[in-house]
């Protein structure tokens, strides 16, 4: 089969990265198929094949456009897009986790006093309430194949989210310390209740039809006011 170049048929490109998400969002890894995959694109099986070498290849080009901001790389790959080496995908995940930073929280980190702990707090939470809205489909994709795809768990999970816990945990032990928050019995169930609350507000809320509608800036006010009243004393 001729290698062709991307730029060619970036369209198409973006097209396969884009009907790949959907069906990964809705279904996870193991139960996505091709098939599945070429229906969202309303073409034949065979043309998607034209472009990905496999369904492991077509996972990695959906997790590196889910975790993009600018999404011109496409155009510099030769398709079709070659099955990636085992492992590559999860060493891809694990530097842009080890990348991923919480600027706020890591500011409030520094100092062992707040001015005023309600707006601090207020903003650590909008801080990684926006982050995850800004990746939702890329982390619904990461939710739904965690415990399918071989290391995804260990790197996504036990990574990305530990990692955040670990920090949420010293900054609540921080001001309570200080009498700004109340002390928790429990501070690790504390942060990770604030990590599931906003990651549920951004995921799976959106999702339930009952829900899906709610206004989302009001939702998101609504959640981290929650969260904060919760801690103050």
């Amino acid at each position: 089969m001729p290698v062709l170049k991307a730029d060619i048929s970036g369209k198409r490109l973006r097209e396969l990265a884009e009907a790949g998400l959907q069906v990964f969002c809705r279904q996870g890894f193991e139960r996505s198929q091709m098939a599945d995959v070429a229906k969202a694109m309303k073409v034949a099986v065979g043309t998607v094949y034209l472009y990905v070498g496999s369904k492991e290849a077509l996972f990695d080009l959906v997790i590196r456009y889910g975790s993009s901001a600018d999404a011109s790389w496409l155009d510099q790959l030769e398709i079709p897009v070659a099955t990636p080496a085992p492992g590559a995908t999860m060493a891809y995940l694990k530097k842009v986790f080890d990348e991923t930073e919480w600027p706020c929280l890591a500011a409030a980190l520094e100092k062992k006093r707040a001015k005023d702990p309600a707006a601090e707090l207020a903003g650590v939470l909008s801080e990684q309430y926006a982050l995850i809205r800004q990746h939702r489909r890329g982390l619904l994709l990461l939710t739904r194949s965690a415990m399918e795809f071989p290391g995804l768990a260990e790197v996504f999970v036990m990574g990305l989210r530990n990692k955040l816990l670990e920090q949420l945990v010293h900054y609540i032990r921080l001001r309570a310390a200080a009498g700004q928050f109340r002390s928790p019995a429990d501070p690790a169930s504390t942060a990770a209740l604030m990590i599931q609350s906003i990651t549920w507000a951004n995921l799976q809320r959106p999702l339930d039809p009952g829900l899906a509608a709610l206004d989302e800036a009001s939702f998101e006010h609504s959640t981290i006011e929650f969260l904060v009243h919760g801690l103050l004393p």
